[in-house]
């Protein structure tokens, strides 16, 4: 029985990723990752955690601007 409790919670946590997988492919999570990357480089390069930030924040606003913007 114990097998088949650890089995159905790997069944559980493959459906919660494939979710999580999903969400990441909408222009949200795309910014988000988009964003928490930007800002993990932006500290690396040296920039302050406020100024990385701000930075992030900006580049980020900027895409998902860039690709929700109404087609003509």
């Amino acid at each position: 029985m114990a097998i088949l409790n650890r089995f159905l919670y790997l069944l559980k946590l493959l459906e919660e990723l494939v979710e999580l997988g999903a969400f990441l492919n909408t222009p949200l999570g795309t910014a988000g990752v988009f964003c928490l990357l930007s800002y993990q480089a932006l500290i690396l390069m040296g920039c302050d955690a406020v100024d990385g930030a701000i930075l992030a924040s900006t580049a980020t606003l900027t895409l998902y601007c860039m690709v929700n913007r109404p087609v003509d």
